[in-house]
């Protein structure tokens, strides 16, 4: 069995090749590990998880899919990605939970929606409505948010093998 890599745990790239690799145990070391990471060589992986240098979003996708973790994507664009200052990580929980959230954004989508309804009936956007807008934004971004981990967790039971 090969020794645990110290110096990269903490790292999200290596920490999410650990968590694969409790179901595929080539994914225990870098050298199994970029046979499903095509053009990734194994001295790139290994500064991506020492954090000496940061992998390029399509490398972050090969490995979300290499290690079955959807979740990856969005933690690289909330927090590796320079465009990325609006998408939110998502956070791991059990998937019925994550149905919760979803069920329960269904209200705030239809209260953002009557409120931004009333701000533009009359085409035009007052002083008092305009400060309303950066709350309804809010509330459709932890929307988004839910989306996404719902997503995720499609993403994920599609990647599972089947029960028979």
């Amino acid at each position: 069995m090969p020794r645990q890599a110290t110096k990269a745990i903490g790292n999200r790239y290596f920490e999410a090749r650990m968590r694969a690799a409790k179901y595929n145990e080539k994914l225990l070391t870098r050298a199994g590990a970029v046979e499903y990471l095509p053009g990734v060589t194994e001295d790139s992986l290994k500064k991506y998880e020492l954090d000496i240098t940061r992998p390029p979003n399509v490398v972050v996708a090969l490995m979300a899919d290499a290690y079955n973790e959807p979740e990856l994507r969005a933690w690289y664009c909330s927090q590796e990605c320079p465009l990325g200052k609006d998408c939110r990580e998502i956070p791991e929980m059990p998937p019925e939970r994550v149905l919760i959230r979803l069920q329960n954004a269904k209200t705030g989508v239809n209260a953002v929606a009557a409120s931004l309804s009333e701000i533009l009936d009359d085409g035009m956007v007052d002083e008092s409505e305009a400060k309303q807008l950066p709350q309804l934004r809010d509330e459709l971004l932890e929307v988004r948010r839910r989306m996404d981990e719902a997503l995720a967790v499609l993403e994920k039971l599609q990647s599972e093998p089947t029960a028979e």
